[in-house]
């Protein structure tokens, strides 16, 4: 028994070093800032943090993830599902950009030479797991970007972009088939916490929202950990400026998820909060533009349902704060098959110079004419401007697209423009989408930028931060052939083979028999038909031998009997028609 005993107490002094190592802890965070004309944005974060890399502790992170890290040795991966488009004018910078529809990155470690094998495996691993169709990914849609694509962790390969993998599908469709999965990646799910305040009904029903993903290694006091971090970023459009939980989500924190170290609600306003507006409940701390609350401690004692309401009689003066760097892309062409200009405008409102890094990318089946490039100030004055470390990579037909990446200059108070001339081709009929007519979508542009200190935000807390943009995802129309001609073709084909082939069939299969009269048989009204004729004529008959009988009485017998027997035939002959008939 004292053996047992001794060896049970060896065995779990083995295990207490990896137990006290293990590192782990997971936090939540709401973010409500309020925006001009009665917008609201949300933001939740979900970050676990820990030190297990061994992939045999799965407490906090998502298990399925984690297996997919350590199997394709990847580094740091992003991935973005969004619905809408974020107004940089009119919401200023997102702390969490994303493009129109799906964006996906990753960076590998390992050796170079298997980082395309491992870029497919991990496309259709994640796809899964997520329930998007980053599987559809193909070497046409990916890109491996020199400077605009920086790591935000740590990697081994130092930001070498061969170990880097960047797709988009800019037609990605956003729905509940993505938000189950994405909850199920948390700790507590959707039962309690942060995540319980999540009704698809509301989310689905804003202004703008964005899933996201975001895996890295990090370094936290002296050792490296993983960071895994799941945001939902969304803008809600409300009837006024007040609102509460109840009605901007439909629903209220009952209690926080039982494994969170923290559960924080943030709340920053355009207004100053002690002049304008009336918080509730009142635990909170109190700032000059934010009011925070700790929601683990609140809701051990009673529901939380925040509530802004604005006083009555306050007139809030909020200054405009216009973005200093904005821009826009469109597509410049007359007809869907004739030539056409992609077209990004720069607008710099500050009163200093500031430097872009801009990345573009464009589908092979635009064909693009590199010399007809340009890059150009419009405004206050018509000059032609050099891009500095101008980069590009030629596409290939079906095999990978345009990528155009460069640093602009653009000069203060002024507009700027990028134009680059292209042609769309006439693909296979079965490389078209089954809505072939609706189009297809150019990637969104990437601007990278830095922002000069107490510029980023309302608070100042972005400044000196490198900010990055996305611009608009133009459609574009290809010239499509007509879908309708193979019915066509296929209908009349049949037709004529069904005519020809079906009569010589029968004429070389079928053996042609004569039929009597007397084998026919005829139908009640055609027996009718019959029966009248031959009364009509039978009647005509006799009428015509009454006539002729007086005249011929003088005759000889032998001519009575002649006429007599001819009478006969012809009776007999009505007869047989009749009986025919």
């Amino acid at each position: 028994m004292s053996g047992r005993l001794m060896f049970t107490l060896s065995s779990l002094l083995l295990l207490l070093p990896s137990v006290v190592l293990c590192f782990e802890t997971y936090n939540e965070d709401l973010e409500i800032t309020t925006l001009p004309s009665t917008k609201l944005h949300t933001l939740f974060k979900f970050t676990s943090l820990s030190d297990a890399v061994n992939g045999q502790h799965f407490d906090l992170l998502p298990r399925p993830l984690i297996t997919i890290l350590l199997t394709y040795q990847v580094e740091e991966l992003h991935l973005t599902l969004t619905q809408g488009l974020w107004r940089d004018g009119l919401w200023g910078y997102s702390p969490h950009a994303a493009p129109p529809g799906g964006q996906f990155h990753v960076w590998f470690g390992g050796a170079v030479e298997e980082v395309e094998e491992r870029w497919k495996h991990v496309r259709n691993s994640v796809s899964g797991i997520t329930c998007a169709s980053l599987g559809a990914l193909s070497s046409q849609d990916t890109i491996s970007p020199a400077h605009s694509l920086k790591p935000t962790g740590l990697t081994s390969t130092g930001g070498d972009s061969r170990f880097m993998r960047y797709g988009v599908s800019p037609c990605e469709v956003v729905c509940t088939e993505n938000l189950t999965p994405w909850l199920k990646l948390l700790p507590c799910g959707s039962r309690s916490g942060l995540a319980s305040l999540l009704d698809a009904s509301r989310l689905y029903d804003t202004a703008y929202h964005s899933l996201g993903v975001h895996v890295r290694r990090v370094e936290l006091e002296g050792g490296v950990v993983w960071e895994i971090q799941l945001t939902l970023s969304l803008v809600f459009s409300l009837p006024s400026k007040d609102w509460s939980f109840k009605t901007m989500l439909g629903r209220t924190l009952v209690n926080s998820c039982p494994v969170a170290a923290s559960t924080m609600v943030r709340v920053r306003t355009l207004e100053h909060i002690a002049e304008s507006i009336d918080i509730s409940p009142p635990e909170h701390t109190l700032s000059e533009h934010e009011v925070v609350f700790d929601a683990g401690n609140i809701t051990q004692h009673k529901i939380l349902n925040i509530f802004l309401r604005y006083k009555s009689g306050v007139i809030s003066h909020v200054p405009d704060k216009v973005p200093p760097v904005q821009s826009h892309t469109y597509i410049s062409r007359v007809s869907s098959s004739s030539s056409g200009h992609l077209v990004t405008v720069f607008t710099n409102s500050d009163h200093v110079t500031t430097k872009v890094l801009y990345l573009q990318t464009i589908p092979w089946y635009l064909r693009t004419y590199i010399h007809t490039l340009k890059v150009e100030q419009i405004t206050p004055t018509l000059l032609e401007l050099t891009p500095e470390d101008l980069s590009i990579q030629l596409a290939n037909d079906r095999s990978s697209p345009y990528t155009i990446e460069m640093v602009l200059s653009l000069p203060p108070n002024s507009v700027t423009k990028f134009s680059v001339q292209f042609d769309p081709l006439l693909l296979r009929w079965n490389e078209y989408p089954p809505d072939a007519h609706h189009g297809r979508n150019v990637p969104s542009g990437i601007v990278s930028f830095r922002l000069r200190g107490g510029e980023g935000g309302d608070d100042g807390s972005r400044g000196d931060e490198v900010i990055r943009v996305y611009t608009e995802s133009p459609l574009v129309y290809l010239p499509t052939p007509d879908f309708s001609m193979p019915f066509n073709v296929l209908c009349l084909v049949s037709t004529v083979i069904a005519i020809v082939y079906g009569s010589l069939f029968s004429l070389t299969t079928q053996e042609l028999v004569r039929i009597k009269e007397t084998d026919v048989k005829q139908g009640l009204l055609l027996q009718l038909i019959s029966g009248i004729r031959g009364a009509l004529r039978k009647g005509s008959v006799d009428k015509s031998a009454g006539k002729t009988g007086g005249e011929q009485s003088v005759e000889g017998s032998g001519e009575k009997d002649t006429e007599e027997e001819s009478l006969e035939k012809e009776e007999k002959i009505v007869a047989d028609r009749e009986k025919i008939g």
